[in-house]
């Protein structure tokens, strides 16, 4: 039997806060992902919507893993079915390797919204 919070709950944001910290603590401590000056910027939260940023696919790849792991430890689900991707720069329509999230792929967009943007 599975078991979760309610979505819109009042107790949902706060329980998910406390469950994603330790995600953003494992994420910020690994070294992985973006900073800017001395700031992390590598995993931002919104409400129950994640957004990693990274200077490769490779260090991408290292941060779904942790992501994987997190999951595991935790006992929580990302849907990669509503995951994406998206790659910025000169090489953004070169062919790389997938990216993989809970035994998934994810699939690379040239567009996304976030947030309603």
């Amino acid at each position: 039997m599975y078991a979760g919070v309610r979505q819109g709950g009042l107790l949902s944001p706060a329980l998910f806060a406390m469950y994603i910290d330790k995600l953003i603590q494992s994420l910020k401590s690994s070294g992985l992902g973006c900073r800017y000056n001395d700031t992390y910027i590598g995993c931002l939260c919104y409400a129950d919507d994640i957004i990693l940023i990274s200077h490769s696919v490779t260090v991408m790849q290292k941060m779904l893993d942790l992501c994987d792991k997190f999951s595991v430890d935790i006992d929580v689900r990302f849907n990669t079915m509503k995951s994406v991707a998206m790659r910025i720069g000169p090489r953004f329509d070169v062919v790389c390797a997938d990216l993989t999230l809970s035994a998934g792929i994810i699939q690379y967009v040239q567009s996304l919204k976030y947030l309603g943007v």
